[in-house]
């Protein structure tokens, strides 16, 4: 059983915010920045 497109959006978009709030506490973290531009990315491209 897979998952629609809807919930796998609300999936990136989760992740998204919980990852835009760690990068409140480590905004220097080169490497949360680039996961956050590929999950931007991700949702850019499913609409």
């Amino acid at each position: 059983m897979g998952m629609t497109n809807k919930q796998f959006q609300g999936f990136v978009r989760l992740t998204l915010a919980q990852i835009e709030r760690a990068l409140k506490e480590s905004p220097d973290n080169k490497e949360l920045q680039e996961l956050k531009d590929i999950f931007q990315l991700m949702i850019e491209d499913g609409n």
